[in-house]
C-alpha cells in the first residue's frame, strides 16, 4: 500500500523526506522557521518559534506523529525562541 501524505493541499507519494516535514513544521501556528535533515540515520529539526508561544518539542513531535506518521517525525527537535521584530 503506498504511503500518501496531504501537506498544504500538495501530494507527497511513497518516500520519507525531511522537506515534507520541514513543510509541515512551518505550517504550524508560531513557527517562524524550520529546518529539517537526517544525521547518523536520524531525521533531527531546527526550530524557530516566537517568544510569546508555548509550544514544545513534545508537542511539535506529537504533532508531526499524528498527522504525518512516524517515519516522518524527527527524533530530535531543537527549539530557539525568537522575538518579533518592530517595523
Amino acid at each position: 500500500m503506498p504511503m500518501i501524505h496531504l501537506v498544504d493541499n500538495v501530494i507527497y507519494l511513497n518516500r520519507v523526506d525531511p522537506k515534507i516535514t520541514e513543510h509541515y513544521l512551518l505550517t504550524q501556528p508560531d513557527v517562524i522557521d524550520a529546518s529539517v535533515w537526517f544525521e547518523s540515520g536520524e531525521m533531527r529539526a531546527h526550530v524557530t518559534l516566537l517568544d510569546s508561544t508555548e509550544l514544545t518539542p513534545r508537542e511539535l513531535r506529537l504533532r508531526c506523529a499524528c498527522e504525518l506518521g512516524l517515519h516522518h517525525t524527527p527524533k530530535q527537535f531543537v527549539c530557539l525562541s525568537a522575538r518579533p521584530r518592530a517595523a
